[in-house]
This record gives C-alpha cells, structure tokens and sequence, in this order.
C-alpha cells in the first residue's frame, strides 16, 4: 500500500493527553534534576549503546535490506529528522525498545521481524520512532538506571536518596505507561493499516501462533470497548489502577481501547490529512519546536532541554 507521508508533522498533533499530564508531574518531581546530572556526569548513555552496539547485529543497507528500507521509510512518513541506528538482538518475542538521546538507536528482536507481517512490522518502527520523536527517550533511560543510581545515592546521603529516587520511580513509571499512547499513535500513523496495528495488539496479547493466518480483530475491537465500559463502576476503575501499579506498560487491551477512541473522534483523520495544521495554535508559552526531539521551546533556549540540540537561533513556528 502507498503510504502518505505526514510532511510537517509535529509530535504534539498526536501526543496523548494522559502522557503530556503525566510527563508535566514528572517534570516537577522532586530530584529529577539531581538523576539528569548523574546520568551526564556517569557517562550512563555511554554505556549503554556500548552494551547495545557490543551485543547485536547492526542493520544497514547492506546486510538487512528490507528492515532498513521499512525504517527508513517509517522515518520519511514520521517526518523524522535524523535516521537513527537499528539493531537485531536476540529473543523469540515480539519486542522492541529505543535508547540514546543524542544519537537514537532502536532495537528490534528476531522474533519481531519473524513473527510479523510487513505492515505490522511497520507499526512497532513507527512506535519506536514517535518515542524519539516525542522526545521520550531521555526519561526511559532515567527510568531504566534510576534503580542503580537511588542505591549509589542513597549509600551517600544515609538513605536519604533512595526515599527521593522512590518517589520519583513512581512518576517515572507511571509517565512510562502513558507514553504508550502515544507511542501507538505514531505506529498507525506509520503504518496507516488499523487492521495491522490492532493485529500487533492481539499478538503482544498472547495470540498463539497458530491462529496467525487466521486473525480476526473485531472481537478484540469488542473487548475493547468493553473494557471501557467497566469504568463506570468505581471498584472496576480502581482494580485496574492498583494492577498496573510498578508495570512499565498498560494493558495491551486498555491500549486499545486508547488507540480506538483517537480513531472515533476523527483526530487521526485530521493529522493524516493536514499534519502541518495540528495544532493551529501553539500553547502559551510556546515560540517554536525543537527540530530533532520536538520539545516545545519558550524562544531563549541555546539547547533543547531534552535531547540537548543546538539550536542555531530562535525557529519561527512550523519546525515541526
């Protein structure tokens, strides 16, 4: 299928409202600044793409051809600056992660190119992409070492740091959760088949392989919805709360359920046909987007707050 590319797109046109709320709490959090500072000052980013780089196959134009061709081209429609650095690890699974700030690499399991179609493989790109593109991957990175640094901080301040590191993993898990969304939403926008990224739902969910040929969305549309409908009862919505409490990620079913209602109110619609229009009016506050990451910026910045791109000068509205 010809995918449309989604030319002057901006993150905040498709940015779930939960993850920007929830991102806006973490940023408040109390000792978020102290783990930014360590993660710098320890070289953590470092050492993890050594780590990454050291243990799998990189993909390039060469040696896998049709992977890199289908993240270049997700990266095209995604309007994404920079090609960043992909990678084969091993493992059976459908999995696929994203790390490096300053210079993104996405991770993809052997099981995930086996276990999916084209389309589908497409949309986990696409959703490993909209986190670098949303500038998530700063924060997954503090939530991935935050457990090693609140024990070397908290063995230098008497305890101290370990009750301030626990406060701030809760927020960062439970932005972590909420990215999802947003995640999902660039991996239709990628891929453009809500066939193929409900289908990638159903997999992740635990469909056996057996009824691969075979798979059938509408009745996992249906369960969805009815999920839903349980949070009309007060008891069901809490028992949902306290059984994603410490998961990095939401059900794959309340996922879908996020994913169907961006859908129905016609917003994916709108960014697929006008991106460069979403939104029309920037918040207050907002003089123009960084061009890498797409973080918001107040107009002063020399740097982007959060992958730390040098801004040459103060970019008029329409960076993204």
């Amino acid at each position: 299928m010809e995918r449309r590319k989604l030319t002057g797109l901006r993150p905040q046109a498709y940015e779930h409202p939960a993850d920007t709320k929830a991102l806006d709490a973490l940023q408040h959090t109390t000792g978020l600044e102290t783990l930014v500072r360590k993660l710098n000052e320890w070289g953590f980013e470092r050492l993890l793409r050594v780590q990454l780089t050291g243990s799998n196959l990189r993909v390039n134009a060469d040696n896998f051809p049709d992977v890199y061709e289908k993240v270049q081209a997700a990266r095209e429609i995604l309007d994404l600056p920079k090609m960043p650095d992909v990678y084969i690890a091993a493992g059976g699974d459908i999995n696929a992660f994203t790390a490096g700030v300053e210079h993104p690499l996405v991770v993809l399991n052997s099981g995930t190119i086996d276990l999916l179609t084209d389309d589908e493989l497409i949309f986990v790109i696409a959703h490993e992409l909209g986190h670098i593109k949303s500038g998530h991957v700063l924060y997954y990175q503090m939530a991935e070492f935050l457990p090693v640094i609140g024990e070397i901080i908290g063995a230098a301040t008497f305890g101290f740091g370990e009750v301030l590191s626990a406060g701030l993993q809760v927020a960062l898990l439970n932005w972590k959760r909420r990215s999802q969304f947003t995640a999902d939403r660039a991996g239709l926008r990628g891929c453009q088949d809500v066939t193929a990224a409900l289908s990638v739902m159903m997999k992740l969910a635990g469909l056996p392989q057996k009824f691969y040929p075979s798979i059938n969305t509408e009745d996992f549309i249906a369960q969805a919805r009815e999920f839903e409908a349980l949070d009309t009862e007060k008891l069901n919505s809490l028992a949902k709360w306290l059984s994603t409490m410490g998961q990095t990620h939401p059900w794959m079913v309340l996922r879908a359920n996020q994913f169907l209602a961006w859908i129905d109110n016609g917003e994916y619609e709108q960014v697929v046909n006008a991106p460069q229009e979403v939104p029309r009016q920037l918040p207050p506050g907002v003089k123009s987007f960084c061009t890498q990451c797409g973080r918001a910026l107040g107009g002063a910045e020399t740097f982007c707050p959060d992958c730390g791109t040098k801004l040459a000068k103060p970019a008029m509205d329409g960076a993204r």
